[in-house]
């Protein structure tokens, strides 16, 4: 019977065999990534917009499809070498040994600037193989036209209607606008993510709404959140090609000494398409400033990788974007 990791792709066996076993300050110190940024003009009120980030998504992989691979279309390993974008960016590639799910290697995010929308996609690791195809397909996306224009509420009269009305592409479903007009593109590697050198107290400031759920809700305290977090960069190191020398336990006590203030934590409700069941999805977050106060020290270069890859459920759809700042 042969081993199945004698028969995984390529990719997928690199991802299961990290080349090293590194703590998490020095995962932070060594990790690389790339960040393509493209100037939308006039378009900054799409910020506003919790769905905007689900729609960009949506538009990015349907852009990756163009140059994908047979295999790929199909929910198959490709067989191309190197494999296309679509294989390494979309596909899941398998659980590492604790039984957590690779994530994907990217992460998605919008800010204003002035009139203008920045669009930025990063890539971790050695996935910025693919960052020329990755930023060409965001070009791409984003002058096919993502964000439907506002439009009043339509009335539904009949059953026909109704049912309309909760299909993605329905009578309700606002049709696609222009694209964006692009004023220019950059592309930019960074080697290593500052930690704080020593802090007593810190702010989560989520820029996009955070979707906590149960024991991760930091109103319950750092544990979940903590715990959770750990699960999201051990698995985001195999695209480094590391594994982390961790004590959770540890890291969950740390957590447990730390006093969260969240009370300015507030809910945002939306909704979001799915093509794959052609009806819409309520979508939900929380967005605001966490406060942190206590033995920070052992939490400082996890918290740190968080601010840039994301917290907390829906990270593909933009979610849990965080900026840290050490409070004086």
């Amino acid at each position: 019977m042969p081993d199945h990791a004698d028969t995984a792709p390529p990719l997928d066996r690199r991802l299961m065999e990290p080349a090293a076993t590194v703590p998490l300050e020095e995962l932070a110190a060594g990790w690389f990534h790339q960040t393509v940024t493209l100037r939308c003009a006039d378009a900054a009120a799409l910020v506003d917009d919790p769905a905007f980030a689900g729609r960009l998504r949506g538009a990015f992989e349907r852009a990756l499809m163009a140059g994908a691979s047979d295999e790929s279309l199909r929910g198959a390993p490709c067989r191309w070498d190197p494999p296309c974008a679509y294989d390494v960016l979309v596909r899941e590639h398998g659980k590492i040994a604790s039984g957590l799910i690779v994530p994907r290697p990217m992460v998605l995010r919008a800010e204003a600037r002035g009139r203008d929308l920045l669009v930025g996609l990063t890539l971790f690791g050695f996935a910025c193989d693919w960052t020329l195809a990755a930023a060409d397909a965001l070009t791409a996306a984003l002058r096919t036209g993502i964000a439907p224009p506002p439009r009043p509420a339509v009335e539904v009269l009949t059953v026909r209607e109704a049912r309309a009305a909760h299909r993605p592409g329905g009578g309700a479903s606002p049709p696609p606008s222009a694209g964006l007009r692009l004023l220019g593109r950059s592309v930019e590697s960074f080697d290593g993510v500052t930690v704080p050198a020593a802090a007593s107290a810190v702010a989560l400031e989520f820029t996009t709404p955070v979707c906590l759920r149960g024991s991760t809700d930091l109103r319950h305290g750092l544990a979940g959140f903590v715990g959770t977090l750990t699960n999201r960069v051990f698995g985001l190191a195999r695209w480094q090609d590391a594994g982390i020398a961790c004590d959770r336990r540890a890291l969950l006590a740390a957590a447990d000494a730390v006093r969260v203030e969240a009370g300015d934590l507030k809910r945002v409700d939306w909704r979001r398409g799915s093509a794959k069941q052609d009806r819409w999805l309520p979508m939900e977050g929380e967005t605001g400033t966490v406060y942190l106060e206590g033995p920070l020290a052992p939490l400082l270069p996890l918290l740190a990788l968080g601010a840039l890859v994301h917290a907390g459920a829906r990270t593909t759809f933009g979610q849990g974007a965080y900026r840290l700042r050490v409070v004086a």
